[in-house]
C-alpha cells in the first residue's frame, strides 16, 4: 500500500482525483534498489509499471552489434515500464538503477483489474497515459534530429 501523498509527487499521476489515487495506492508497492540493480531486461516480459520516487534509472538497449546504448535517463516524479499495463509485452529496453533508488511499483495485471472494475480509473489514467506518450515522442523526435545535426552523412 503507498498513501496518496508519495502518489501525488509522480508527474503521471499529477490532478488524477484522490479517490483514483485511493484505488491504485491500494494494489501499490514501495521498493527500494541498489545502484546497479536491473529491474527487467530488453526483451522480457514488463509485469510492472515503475514510478520513481528517488533515485535515477537508465533505460538501455543493445544495438544489432551488441554495444549497449542509453536511451534515457529517468530521475524522480517520472514513470516508465508502462507496457506492463498491455499485459504480454517485452520490454524494448533493460531498466538499471544508475543509483540507489525507491520505487512505487503496480503489477501490470492488478492495474488491468483496476481497469475493469472502474471505467472512470482507466478513462482518467489512459488519458495520463496519452500525455505520457506525447511528450516522449516529443523529446524522442528532438534527441532524434538533433543526431541528425550531428551526423549530417546519415541524411
Amino acid at each position: 500500500m503507498v498513501e496518496k501523498d508519495i502518489l501525488k509527487k509522480i508527474v503521471f499521476l499529477k490532478d488524477v482525483p484522490d479517490s483514483i489515487l485511493e484505488k491504485v495506492g491500494a494494489i501499490a508497492q514501495l521498493k527500494t534498489f541498489d545502484e546497479e540493480s536491473i529491474l527487467f531486461r530488453q526483451g522480457q516480459e514488463e509485469a510492472f509499471l515503475y514510478m520513481i520516487v528517488s533515485g535515477k534509472v537508465f533505460l538501455n538497449c543493445r544495438s544489432v552489434q551488441g554495444k549497449s546504448l542509453t536511451l534515457d535517463e529517468v530521475s524522480e516524479g517520472r514513470t516508465f515500464g508502462v507496457s506492463a499495463l498491455l499485459g504480454e509485452s517485452s520490454s524494448t529496453f533493460t531498466a538499471v538503477c544508475a543509483q540507489p533508488s525507491s520505487f512505487i511499483t503496480i503489477s501490470g495485471q492488478q492495474m488491468r483489474q483496476l481497469f475493469e472494475a472502474d471505467f472512470q480509473a482507466i478513462y482518467t489514467l489512459m488519458l495520463k497515459l496519452a500525455e505520457l506518450f506525447r511528450s516522449r515522442m516529443e523529446m524522442h523526435t528532438r534527441q532524434f534530429l538533433h543526431s541528425l545535426a550531428m551526423l549530417p552523412e546519415v541524411i
